[in-house]
């Protein structure tokens, strides 16, 4: 049942809120966005901003909060066979940047985290959480961290290229063939043998 007065309408006015401060962060900065401004675009009451994320803080949270899918992706690709894994974690990368609505929302988190260093942290915070906590599960103990970070940066230098700064030939491939040449890397990382001066923390001291 729709409740009355602002409460009942939270979906679809704060989804317009969220909605233009997401773009207003990634292309303006957090500094350069007002919550004045932001409701003037969003064609609402500055109230109802204050109203629902009381502050710009809030605000921010708020858009920084990852897609629905994307905790749900990166947990699957990882329940997937160990030699199997690594084009699941390539392939799940892929299905969140491919689709324009999560897209949309994981390049406004990008984009809002390199200006502003409350969302740089809160990214990664969750980044941590939902990807290299979950990539490395069931990983070798003296390992997991290492082979989960090299995991990451490949899969982050592949969306960055790819999705954000659209370099090179990486930005026009079908998803298909970036997995296919990415995947045999992962899948190194994740099972193959890593030189033994390293240990789960870098190199060996010494």
């Amino acid at each position: 049942m729709t409740g009355r007065g602002p409460r009942g309408e939270r979906g679809e006015q704060a989804d317009k809120i969220v909605a233009v401060a997401r773009r207003s962060f990634a292309t303006r900065g957090y500094a350069a966005t007002s919550l004045r401004s932001v409701a003037q675009e969003a064609g609402v009451d500055p109230g109802l901003v204050t109203y629902y994320f009381r502050t710009k803080t809030g605000l921010l949270e708020e858009v920084m909060q990852p897609p629905e899918a994307f905790g749900a992706a990166v947990a699957a690709a990882a329940e997937q066979p160990m030699d199997r894994r690594g084009h699941a974690f390539v392939q799940a990368a892929l299905n969140l940047w491919e689709d324009p609505v999560s897209a949309e929302i994981l390049r406004s988190i990008v984009l809002t985290a390199a200006q502003e260093p409350v969302a740089l942290q809160r990214l990664r915070q969750l980044f941590s959480e939902l990807v290299l906590a979950v990539v490395s599960h069931s990983l070798p103990d003296t390992e997991r961290n290492l082979r989960a970070s090299l995991i990451s940066t490949q899969i982050v230098g592949m969306i960055m290229s790819r999705y954000i700064w659209q370099l090179g030939a990486i930005a026009t491939l079908p998803a298909s063939s970036v997995t296919d040449l990415l995947a045999p890397t992962i899948q190194h990382y994740l099972t193959g043998a890593l030189p033994s001066s390293l240990s789960d923390d870098g190199p060996s001291p010494g």
